[in-house]
């Protein structure tokens, strides 16, 4: 089915490519979010396109591309061969990859094309939790499982807004020092978390893992596991801006559960691909 986000034609010199990503095979609580890239793409047209940072409309400055939403897969490997297949093909226009999930195992799939095209490419991690169980429910391709075997690959990452985890993975990150940025930190010192962001990124080309529970559940309580006491949408835009000010080369937003009677998190995670677009948008034109 194609639906094009902000339901506009799509632009035929695009820079942002929309992909879908219906996956959820492993999800362990709420489930849905295989319907979260195609309800996401139809709240999408409500938005006012000119954006009230910058002043500019996006679809104008740098256009979009929106893949349709297809089926992926049952299996999880070849799920993730079609999401690498599309990101890859995405490069080879020049676009930046936006992949629209499902569960956040859709991540695996760009990142194993991203790192054999940019050297020393690091993960930045917004989520609420860590996902860096060995196996999940016997399997190791899993929601709970993918930043671990991200890192595995060689991948550094970076956790932020991290609330909970289990013990297997808090021995984990003692063995490995793992970086994270827990949520309760940024509650009282965001400035303190940024520096850190910073640190992290510099001189890197960065992937951007957006798990939408790294909200606090009063500002997105549609997905899988609304866990409390996560960040706010001015302390996201904040951290997605110090990003693309760096090298951001492509971004997944995953784990959105859609709900037809209260659509506020599918048109959040709606408006925060319209502002990475925006910053981008910003960036080219020397405004950021």
């Amino acid at each position: 089915m194609k639906i094009s986000f902000l339901g506009l034609p799509d632009h035929p010199q695009a820079k942002v490519a929309l992909i879908p990503a219906p996956l959820e095979y492993s999800t362990s609580w709420k489930k849905g979010t295989k319907e979260a890239p195609l309800e996401i793409l139809k709240v999408s047209p409500n938005m006012e396109f000119f954006d009230e940072e910058y002043f500019l409309d996006p679809s104008e400055k740098i256009g979009f591309f929106t893949y349709p939403v297809e089926e992926l897969s049952f299996d999880p490997e070849e799920a993730l061969k079609e999401i690498s297949q599309k990101v890859e093909e995405t490069l080879s226009f020049n676009r930046f990859p936006i992949v629209i999930g499902g569960e956040h195992t859709v991540t695996l799939g760009s990142i194993r094309v991203l790192k054999e095209s940019f050297p020393g490419l690091k993960v930045v991690h917004l989520d609420a939790h860590l996902d860096l169980r060995d196996r999940y429910n016997q399997s190791s391709f899993t929601h709970a499982t993918v930043m671990r075997k991200i890192y595995e690959l060689g991948v550094p990452v970076l956790s932020i807004g991290i609330r909970t985890l289990c013990k297997e993975e808090y021995e984990f990150i003692k063995q490995e020092n793992y970086p994270i940025i827990w949520a309760k930190d940024i509650k009282v010192d965001f400035k303190e978390g940024l520096r850190k962001v910073e640190n992290f990124v510099k001189d890197s080309y960065i992937f951007l893992s957006f798990d939408m529970d790294v909200f606090d559940p009063a500002f997105a309580p549609g997905v899988g596991t609304p866990e409390p006491g996560g960040i706010d949408w001015w302390e996201a835009l904040t951290i997605l801006k110090t990003l693309v000010k760096h090298r951001l080369i492509g971004m997944d937003l995953v784990e959105v559960k859609p709900d037809p009677v209260n659509p506020v998190t599918e048109y959040l995670a709606a408006k925060l691909i319209f502002k990475v677009a925006v910053y981008l948008a910003a960036k080219n034109e020397g405004l950021l």
